[in-house]
């Protein structure tokens, strides 16, 4: 076929309805995070025995597990809102990698709609890290 365009047809509006459908669920997870660390109840340390110390300490390392999982869900919100605000005001830019402005591929934008970077270029983002 002479003239095809090798370019992937992106449906924007897919792409969007599944970037909102991720950032609702990514706000439920984070809500449930935050029940879970305010549950444990740290006015009991009048009966200081060895147990009760044991499950502060398992408290303590699980809000920390909590906040690491609530550091990479911001991580991933800036994307979705950053994938968002390309869709809105700059779609001829959603797609292509930001590091070669190639076009990103079509798997990697179905799987991760937030996708800034090629699978190339975030390969090499990975490995100075």
């Amino acid at each position: 076929m002479a003239g095809a365009s090798v370019s992937m047809k992106i449906d924007h509006e897919g792409i969007k309805r599944k970037l909102i459908q991720k950032k609702e669920e990514l706000a439920k997870i984070v809500e449930a995070l935050l029940l879970e660390t305010t549950s444990g109840n740290l006015g009991e340390l009048s009966t200081l025995d060895t147990n009760h110390l044991v499950d502060t300490a398992m408290n303590m390392i699980n809000k920390e597990q909590i906040a690491g999982k609530l550091e990479s869900i911001k991580v991933m919100l800036i994307n979705i809102d950053h994938a968002l605000a390309k869709l809105e005001k700059n779609v001829e830019k959603f797609g292509l990698c930001e590091l070669c402005n190639k076009q990103i591929e079509e798997q990697r934008l179905q799987a991760l709609p937030w996708a800034r970077y090629c699978i190339g270029c975030k390969r090499k983002l990975d490995k100075r890290r």
